[in-house]
């Protein structure tokens, strides 16, 4: 990496999952279309994988495995419209480059790439520039340069290839990969259908250059662009290649968008309003960093590059989709969505509020959906799914097999009934930023007083208290109880708080003058009896605090076996998937006090310390002052961070703590974890945007102290060490705010004339005009 706007890998001759990896970093994307960062003359093999993934796109298919029947819903790898072929003097060039030098340039939202060649004639350089239309999404393109320092005849191949199949997971590539089949071949087009979904993909691409002609081969399953040319060594060939991509789940007539698409876009025209969006993007949502620590300001810019590639409003407005944990840029994990909405909701609500809410629309239309899974698992109200993809039912495996011994083990991962708890904590974070009420009332309050019923049918009273079982929580190490024949646990702690919130968040609205709450009451059938209860088990769920006043994981987890990490890392190196080592041990992880990643410390995340210690006195706890030291360092000393997601929940903490040095260092781990790919070639399979999201949120909530949660924004910075300066903006209920900080003073300035509070004090804002306030010695 060579500059703050650039991701650079020189010389590449990665393989395997390394290469895979950086394709999936390298990728570009528009929120509609996600077009991963493979070189246009590769083809699917163990070192590249072409992708091209449309939002909300996705097919079903069965595969017979050991006995059983197994249904997959998969994002769908659409025909590759990029692939270029070349023949020198009638051999075809093998995708074997001798040099390789790929450019992701975030300022812009281009992707170069350089690639020669060495014939037995003299080489051969092909330059590759793409870019997306961030506007006029449907379209993208490649500007190509093919340059011989040879006399010869040159055959360039531009092909539409609808062989694809969906092969980016290895351990997938035994179930069934075929999502769709060819219907017709015409115009520059290929359309196809999805095999189960049935819904068409329009893939079109033309091929143009200033002095050559074009000829156009229509084939079954292909649409063959070629280009003949006599090559005069030191003068490129350039070709434009213009792509367009439009299916039936968005779109009335997919073929007219392609046509109209090719028809009016080229390769100037897209590269401009690239440039002109990213120029845009960066204006107000850069977080600049003036540190001493390598590549972190890049790495920074990185996800802020991929969040607005995975959800932008000139797409998603029209969408009905929302950010799968990889977002577009891989297959892992089958595209689905999980919970990991709530690291990307809050950055889009203070930094793009309008794209927060056209994600959040996923939600809301999938609340019959969630109604009938409740209703299939004889639950009341709404319950959504852990895995989510087209149509909002369950996408997580009932079972999975053990490919060791060939049997069926049961995946209990359903059983994180949290992920409804974070839909509505994205619904009152995007509420609560920008008092805007649409969505509570269009169906987001509905969505509140269903998962509401859910989980007040759910809990049941004991011994005075209201207890919740058969649960997980976000810890996935721990599923069941030791040697238990059924899953679940009981009384998480992180569920039962963040029932309580939400709970108290329901009873709030019920005098909001800005809520249609009764007539939305009378529709859900959330009559004085629910509202009650509500009241009740807000007030009275089990919770279990030591002396200390750590609070349990849940109910049991104080009794689990302790384990010797240390013994583990020096008998396996990295154990950062230690469920996995006990299990090949013959052990499991429910039996020991192992985590995965943070779980009840995963409420300081959403919602702070002063909030999370007065839900847990509300439920009638008390805590020690040092409660907050006391838990960080029992679950830190226990887990494994198995996710992406554990470290800047730590890192936060540790800033409020005071531990500044192991908070950054949390924090850099984090930032880097798919450029680094921390865990052992997952990114192959698509970024984390997740912690993307969630690094973010640690930058700006903790280490710059800008707190939006409460009504009035309060900044208590504390910058690492190695930081010197750190700027950005930010949305807060209609106000825009310009934060410039350093180690000694806080500049800020407000579009409107408002009032903050720093470090305790109150600081009024006019509009327009720069504030300085000094910081307070800690900070310094």
């Amino acid at each position: 990496m060579t500059n703050d706007w650039q991701i650079e890998y020189k010389n590449t001759q990665s393989s395997d999952a390394e290469s895979y990896g950086q394709e999936s970093l390298l990728t570009l994307g528009n929120g509609y279309l996600g077009w991963r960062g493979a070189p246009i003359m590769s083809t699917f093999n163990e070192n590249h994988y072409p992708g091209l993934y449309v939002a909300g796109v996705f097919n079903q298919t069965t595969t017979p495995l050991a006995g059983k029947n197994i249904i997959n819903e998969d994002l769908v790898n659409l025909p590759n419209p990029q692939l270029l072929e070349l023949e020198i003097d009638d051999q075809k060039i093998d995708f074997n480059p001798i040099i390789r030098d790929s450019i992701l340039n975030m300022k812009d939202g281009t992707l170069t790439e350089k690639c020669i060649f060495q014939l037995v004639q003299g080489n051969v350089q092909v330059t590759t520039t793409k870019a997306v239309d961030p506007i006029h999404y449907h379209q993208f393109v490649e500007h190509i340069e093919v340059i011989t320092d040879f006399h010869a005849s040159l055959k360039a191949s531009a092909i539409i290839d609808g062989t694809i199949t969906n092969q980016n997971v290895k351990r997938y590539r035994d179930f069934n990969s075929q999502e769709f089949q060819v219907i017709e071949t015409n115009n520059h087009y290929l359309h196809a259908r999805t095999l189960t979904s049935k819904i068409d993909l329009v893939v079109g691409a033309t091929l143009h250059s200033n002095h050559f002609s074009t000829q156009t081969n229509y084939q079954h399953q292909k649409v063959v662009d070629t280009i003949t040319a006599a090559m005069i060594p030191g003068e490129p060939l350039i070709m434009d290649r213009v792509m367009a991509v439009a299916t039936s789940y968005e779109n009335n007539n997919p073929i007219a968008t392609v046509l109209q698409s090719l028809n009016r876009a080229n390769y100037n025209k897209i590269l401009n309003t690239s440039q002109s969006y990213w120029q845009k993007i960066w204006s107000t949502n850069d977080i600049q960093v003036k540190s001493t620590t390598k590549d972190l300001q890049k790495l920074i810019r990185l996800n802020i590059f991929h969040l607005h590639q995975a959800a932008q409003h000139n797409a998603n407005q029209y969408l009905d989709a929302s950010v799968g944990s990889r977002a577009l840029t891989g297959e892992g994990y089958r595209g689905h969505i999980f919970w990991d909405e709530l690291f990307v909701i809050p950055y889009y609500t203070a930094n793009e509020p309008e794209t927060a809410y056209d994600i959040l629309q996923y939600r809301l239309k999938r609340l019959t959906a969630a109604k009938n899974n409740a209703a299939l698992e004889n639950e009341a109200g709404a319950m959504y799914p852990w895995q989510s993809g087209m149509y909002g039912d369950e996408q997580a495996q009932i079972i999975h097999l053990n490919p060791v011994d060939n049997s069926w083990i049961p995946d209990n991962s359903r059983l994180q009934r949290h992920v409804s708890l974070a839909i509505i904590y994205n619904l009152w974070i995007y509420t609560h930023l920008t008092n805007d009420y649409r969505l509570l009332n269009n169906g987001g309050l509905n969505v509140l007083m269903e998962t509401s019923k859910f989980w007040l049918n759910k809990v049941h009273l004991e011994d005075g208290k209201y207890h919740l079982t058969g649960i997980m929580g976000p810890d996935e190490f721990h599923e069941a109880y030791p040697n238990a024949n059924t899953a679940g646990i009981r009384d998480n702690a992180y569920t039962n708080i963040m029932l309580t919130w939400s709970l108290n968040w329901l009873l709030s609205l019920k005098n909001n003058p800005q809520v249609n709450f009764n007539e939305i009451a009378t529709k859900t059938q959330f009559d004085a009896a629910l509202l009650q209860k509500a009241y009740n088990v807000a007030n009275n769920l089990a919770l279990y605090v030591n002396q200390q006043g750590v609070v349990e994981q849940y109910a049991g987890y104080f009794d689990l076996k302790e384990i010797d990490f240390a013994a583990y890392i020096k008998k396996y190196g990295d154990i950062h998937r230690i469920d996995r080592l006990l299990k090949a041990e013959g052990k499991s992880s429910n039996d020991y006090q192992a985590n995965k990643q943070a779980d009840f410390l995963m409420l300081i995340y959403n919602l702070g310390v002063k909030a999370t210690k007065n839900l847990i006195n509300q439920l009638g706890y008390q805590l020690p002052s040092n409660w907050l030291t006391a838990n960080r360092d029992y679950y830190l000393a226990r887990t494994v961070h198995g996710s992406t997601t554990s470290r800047p929940v730590f890192s936060g903490i540790d800033v409020i703590l005071g531990d500044n040095q192991r908070a950054t260092e949390f924090l850099e781990t984090a930032i880097k974890s798919d450029y680094d790919d921390i865990q052992g070639g997952t990114t192959a399979e698509g970024i984390h945007i997740g912690v993307m999201g969630e690094t973010l949120a640690t930058i700006q909530t903790n280490f710059a102290g800008v707190d939006l949660r409460g009504n009035q924004i309060t900044i208590n910075p504390q910058l690492p060490k190695s930081w010197q300066r750190l700027c950005f903006t930010q949305h807060f209920r209609g106000v825009l705010f310009n934060f410039n900080l350093t180690r000694k003073s806080v500049i800020i300035k407000a579009d409107q004339d408002t009032k903050i509070n720093i470090q305790g004090n109150e600081i009024k804002l006019k509009q327009g005009q720069s504030q300085t306030v000094e910081l307070a010695e800690r900070n310094k």
